[in-house]
C-alpha cells in the first residue's frame, strides 16, 4: 500500500464519523469542543502516578536528557509532557484552545518548568513552534484527517524521539450503544491504530508499538458529571436524561480503554 493510499483510508475512515447534520445543528452544546476541567483531571492524575505508570512516559522519559525540553502537540493541560518535568527543564505546549493552553501554562509553572505556548493547530502552527528533545502527541490522531503531514512535522521537530499514544480503536467507539439508543444510529468500526501505523509505515517511519490497557479515568467520576459530559457528545439536553442513564445501564461504560503507544528515533 502506497503512502498515499494509507493516508486515503485514514482519512475516509475519519469522516464517516461525522456527526449527522440534522443532530449536531440541533445540539445545546458543541460536541466537539473539549472540557478543560476533564483535561485538569487527566493531568493531574498522570502528575501523581509519575513517568513509570504507562509506556509512553516511560519511553518519553527514556529520551529526555538531564535539563533538556518536550514539545507536546495537542497538550491539553499537560498530561503526556509534564511528569516528564523533571528531567525536562523546558516544555512547549501547541493546543487549538487557548483555555487548554492557561492550564498547561500554569501546571507547568507549578512544576518549575520554563514553559511556551503556541494557539492552534498543528501542523498549521509548525513553523511557530521549536524544536525539542521529544516531541509527545498523546489522543490527537483520531482528530487529524491528514495523517502524512501531521506526523511528518512531529518528526520534523524532534531532536531524539517522537511518542504517540492513541486508543487501539477510536475513542469514541464506545458511545455506539448510546447513538442506536438515543439517535438510531451506527458509528463506524474503523479506523484503529493497525490504519494509522500504516501511514507511518507508508511514509518510512520506523516505529516501535507497544499495547497496553489503561484505567478509564472517568469510570469513578460523578453520575451527574458523567451525565453532562455524555450529552455533550450525544448533541442532547437534559430532557433525555432518563433515555440516557436506562442505556448507561445496560451499557455500562468500560472500565479500562485499551491503548497503544507508537514511538520512533530521530537522527
Amino acid at each position: 500500500m502506497t503512502a498515499d493510499d494509507a493516508a486515503a483510508r485514514w482519512a475516509d475512515g475519519l469522516a464517516a464519523w461525522a456527526i449527522p447534520d440534522g443532530i449536531r445543528a440541533a445540539a445545546p452544546r458543541d460536541p466537539y469542543r473539549f472540557d478543560v476541567d476533564r483535561f485538569v483531571q487527566a493531568a493531574e492524575a498522570a502528575e501523581a502516578g509519575g513517568p513509570e505508570d504507562s509506556p509512553s512516559l516511560r519511553r518519553s522519559l527514556a529520551a529526555v536528557p538531564p535539563g533538556g525540553s518536550v514539545l507536546d502537540v495537542g497538550c491539553g493541560a499537560g498530561a503526556a509532557s509534564l511528569p516528564l518535568v523533571p528531567p525536562a527543564a523546558t516544555v512547549i505546549g501547541v493546543d487549538a484552545q487557548p483555555d487548554m493552553l492557561a492550564a498547561f501554562a500554569a501546571r507547568a509553572a507549578a512544576r518549575g518548568a520554563a514553559v511556551t505556548t503556541v494557539t492552534g493547530r498543528w501542523p498549521d502552527v509548525a513553523d511557530d513552534v521549536p524544536a525539542a528533545d521529544v516531541v509527545v502527541c498523546h489522543h490527537v490522531l483520531y482528530n487529524v484527517a491528514a495523517l502524512i503531514p501531521f506526523v511528518t512535522a512531529l518528526t520534523a521537530h524532534a531532536r531524539r524521539r517522537v511518542v504517540v499514544e492513541l486508543s487501539r480503536r477510536h475513542p469514541l467507539a464506545w458511545l455506539t450503544p448510546y447513538w442506536r439508543a438515543l439517535h438510531d444510529v451506527d458509528r463506524p468500526d474503523g479506523p484503529t491504530w493497525r490504519d494509522a501505523l500504516a501511514v507511518l509505515r507508508a511514509t518510512g517511519i520506523h516505529a516501535e508499538v507497544e499495547h497496553w490497557d489503561a484505567p478509564n479515568r472517568h469510570q469513578d467520576e460523578d453520575p451527574s458529571e458523567r451525565l453532562v459530559a455524555l450529552r455533550q457528545r450525544l448533541c442532547v439536553g437534559p430532557e433525555r436524561d432518563a433515555e440516557l442513564a436506562a442505556a448507561l445501564a445496560a451499557f455500562p461504560p468500560p472500565t479500562v480503554r485499551p491503548t497503544t503507544t507508537v514511538c520512533w528515533d530521530v537522527g
